[in-house]
């Protein structure tokens, strides 16, 4: 069987990543969200900026969902790495 080290740093470490995954990164994307469709909308703003800005919102407003998808996947992994550090007698 292989050696395994697991500090109380990397149990921390792991915690804290899980935390900002739960807790902070859905409301900032949301946010994000939010604000790009209000901007996107040309009864709040119009011209040649807004519309160059319309072209570019729909694939950033893209790339936030893949990104809602990514942090699903992350916070599955780091769950199964709090669950291994316990296993394996960390903190």
């Amino acid at each position: 069987m292989p050696t395994v080290k697991v500090t109380e740093q990397a149990h921390t470490d792991a915690r804290s990543m899980l935390t900002i995954i739960n807790n902070q990164m859905p409301g900032l994307i949301n946010d994000l969200q939010r604000v790009g469709r209000g901007l996107k909308n040309p009864d709040n703003w119009e011209g040649p900026l807004a519309q160059q800005y319309r072209g570019v919102w729909d694939k950033a407003e893209g790339d936030l969902n893949r990104w809602k998808e990514a942090l699903t996947e992350l916070q599955q992994s780091v769950q199964k790495i709090l669950t291994n550090i316990s296993q394996a007698g960390g903190a």
